[in-house]
């Protein structure tokens, strides 16, 4: 009998971003037939959005892929979970019935005939994996059970099995089978229905002096469960999300006051020093709180204190309670933002008066160059990044080491500005350096070997040549012979061939080949990790092949680069300072130090910080990292949905700020496609903050287990347990030894291989 396709699917999410429809097809065809494979892109950009899909002929394929967990696909491993119809999951952060999550095993059943027993439940349930214990809930006065039961199982597949199953009958009854959610959950559910909070909410708003620690109402009257605030109406006419007991704090009557002559809600507490302005909270549809007592069957559940499934009616509010709500519990209520939402009201706010507001986004002072153009290879980062880009060139009569940078910025810059701050390194007269401004990076990639024709003198020296892959070494040697007899060191920051692009048919196959080009003249090959190193050389003949005909042996010149090939870590500078402890109560700080390009998926990293905010989670977010004149839009969309939550928007003007920065952190995030060091990260974490990291790339070279995550919902599941703990995280400690990385420990490598 043909299955329906929900059985017959998995989803395959950690997939690395070189991965084709045809290897995950390959790779999973080992379990059963497949029918179709596909891996996930993003249509503006055609990239790998990192999961993807597997068809088989069969359920018992599924089954099969399910116990041959864990699956390496393309050298990296992956998550595999059998997939979820569309319709079946939400967005919230709170868990889905029947979304898969490895730390659910355990199901709720409802509607259990009287006649129905323990020996029953297993006898059932036992074939869809192993069951660990059955719990059926009895009435303690009359003996007879209450009509629902818990049945636990060894591991997540089979609950995922049930649920996609659907339809369950036990002794030719039908019952209602569910995933049984935490009691953790179930206070955060009764907190959206009745407005009284507990836990970490209760003791920021106790400390406000608006509640007390157990949850019970203060005498202070909360503001309009969840409603227009007053006088406040959105661009539609549709009533701005008003400030939520439950979500949001208190704010007593006499704080907050209305000005009907103007449509103005206003607060006497101006931003204080560090704080951005604010914006008008985005308009939301109102709806109404519902009753407990609405809900049939699910206050009893409620009360009961036992694991539940959510019926469907709470699944409904839950999903929309949650989202009414784009401000934390503790954050600031900005006069600003008040004024902003009366000017929306009367069209008098624009992206530019937004931008007065919050102030302006640094930029590199080039209008006219794409971001695209100004910066494709260079690290995020990087504390030696300030002091301007331009031509810094020195030519000692002595020099016997050449350092050519095409692209004289970011990592590049801070690598070279190492190399020569060490006397023990490279000796003040005997290093002649030429370099050109780090933008246009494409005209760069072009043209600098000919301009460095010409400009590196033709009387030298010279014994060594030190460059960045950025430069045709091929083209260079073509041009100077004299040169050709030095030897000559190819530093890789990174590598076009898996470099990933808006669009595949923007790949320009010339970048690539001619570093494979570059690598065959130079002597010395020096990658900065072993993924950049690995990624090299397993896509180099996949990007030969791209030739239409008479192609070159690839595995040939493969090996051969691979004999002249080694890794050596970039030196990361650490700034050690003491950090202050911080309160229980003060919100987690997240930090972002990336570059503002698609590459890093930014829309990823502030998708995620939308679910958290409305879903009333407390937390505060900096944003560094360089801007340019033309940035990916969830930028400006992010700017204005979070601004209650900034405490820092854009570059760091000087080192010093930067640093000061990155020690006020308590989680630094990366959602990136294209990283193959991470300057930042390792300074962020030298400065005292956890990273967590998409499990690809070069991160799970450099970062423990522990920090990586797999999928979306895995990262947002994390930041959201800490939105409410925020000191498990900082109680954390990450295994990982920043010596590994620093001058001190490299300087060894550096010296025998520049000697």
């Amino acid at each position: 009998m043909w299955a329906p396709i929900h059985m017959r699917k998995i989803f395959v999410g950690g997939i690395d971003y070189t991965t084709t429809d045809e290897s995950l097809k390959e790779h999973f065809s080992t379990w059963g037939e497949v029918v179709d494979a596909v891996v996930m892109k993003d249509l503006s950009n055609n990239r790998s959005r990192g999961f993807g899909f597997v068809t088989f002929m069969s359920p018992d394929h599924v089954d099969a892929v399910q116990k041959a967990r864990p699956h390496k696909v393309d050298g990296r491993l992956v998550e595999t979970k059998r997939a979820v119809p569309r319709s079946d999951t939400n967005n919230t952060v709170l868990p889905t019935t029947n979304h898969p999550d490895a730390t659910h095993t355990r199901i709720f059943i409802g509607g259990l005939p009287q006649d129905v027993k323990e020996d029953d439940l297993e006898s059932y349930f036992k074939a869809f994996g192993r069951v660990t214990c059955v719990n059926i809930m009895y009435d303690k006065q009359s003996g007879r059970h209450r009509g629902f039961a818990f049945v636990d199982f060894n591991d997540y597949d089979p609950v995922d099995k049930v649920l996609l199953t659907r339809n369950h009958t036990i002794k030719g009854r039908p019952i209602d089978v569910k995933k049984a959610i935490s009691k953790s959950d179930i206070s955060k559910i009764k907190s959206l229905m009745t407005g009284v909070v507990g836990g970490a909410e209760a003791n920021f708003l106790a400390g406000l002096g608006g509640g007390s620690n157990d949850g019970t109402p203060a005498s202070t009257p909360l503001p309009p469960p969840i409603g227009a605030l007053p006088g406040i109406q959105g661009p539609s006419g549709v009533a701005a999300a008003a400030i939520n007991g439950a979500t949001l704090g208190r704010s007593s009557a006499n704080n907050v006051t209305n000005n009907s002559a103007n449509n103005t809600t206003a607060h006497p507490t101006l931003p204080g020093p560090g704080m951005v302005a604010g914006v008008p909270t985005l308009p939301h549809p109102f709806f109404p709180r519902m009753p407990l007592a609405g809900l049939p069957g699910f206050s009893a559940q409620l009360r009961s204190g036992w694991q539940y499934s959510v019926s469907g009616n709470a699944e409904v509010l839950r999903n929309t309670a949650g989202a009414v709500s784009t401000r934390p519990s503790g954050a600031p209520i900005l006069a600003a933002a008040a004024a902003a939402a009366a000017a929306v009201v009367t069209g008098g706010v624009g992206g530019g008066v937004n931008a007065a507001l919050l102030g302006g986004v640094d930029s590199d002072g080039e209008s006219e160059a794409s971001a695209e153009d100004q910066v494709m290879d260079s690290e995020d980062g990087g504390s030696e990044s300030w002091g301007g880009p331009g031509v810094e060139d020195t030519c000692p009569p002595s020099a016997s080491l050449l350092i050519i940078e095409p692209f004289y910025g970011g990592s590049h810059k801070q690598l070279i500005t190492s190399l020569r701050s060490d006397e023990s390194v490279i000796g003040s007269e005997a290093a002649a350096l030429f370099t050109l401004p780090s933008k246009k990076w494409h005209w760069r990639a072009r043209t600098a070997a000919l301009y460095f024709f010409q400009k590196i003198p033709f009387a030298h020296e010279f014994k060594t040549l030190f460059a960045s892959s950025t430069l045709n070494l091929c083209e260079l040697i073509g041009l100077r012979p004299d040169l050709g007899s030095l030897r000559k060191i190819l530093y890789f920051h990174e590598n076009q061939l898996v470099y990933p692009v808006r669009k595949q048919k923007d790949r320009d196959f010339q970048y690539g080949y001619n570093q494979i080009l570059s690598c065959l003249v130079a002597d010395v090959v020096v990658f900065n990790s072993q993924y950049n190193y690995e990624s090299f050389l397993r896509e180099l003949p996949r990007h030969l092949k791209l030739q239409p005909d008479h192609r070159a042996d690839p595995h040939t010149i493969a090996q051969t680069i691979r004999d002249k090939c080694q890794v050596i870590y970039f030196p990361v500078n650490i700034s050690h300072k003491t950090r202050s402890p911080k309160d229980a109560l003060e919100p987690l700080q997240i930090i972002w130090p990336h570059r503002w390009e698609h590459d890093k998926d930014p829309a990823t990293f502030f998708q995620v910080l939308f679910q958290l905010a409305e879903a009333g989670l407390n937390f505060r977010v900096c944003v560094l990292g360089e801007s340019y004149s033309e940035n990916p839009p969830i930028f400006s969309e992010a700017r204005q949905r979070l601004a209650n939550f900034i405490t820092h928007w854009g570059y760091a003007e000087s080192k010093e700020k930067y640093w000061e920065l990155l020690h006020s952190g308590d989680v630094v995030v990366s959602t990136a496609h294209h990283e193959f060091f991470g300057v930042a990260m390792l300074e962020a974490v030298g400065a005292g903050c956890f990273p967590i990291c998409p499990n690809r790339l070069v991160y799970p070279e450099i970062f423990p287990q522990e920090c990586l995550y797999n999928t979306t919902q895995q990262l947002q599941k994390s930041l959201a347990q800490w939105c409410a703990r925020p000191q498990l995280v900082r109680s954390k400690k990450v295994n990982l030894d920043l010596n590994t990385f620093s001058w001190a420990t490299l300087k060894q490598r550096y010296i025998e291989l520049l000697s």
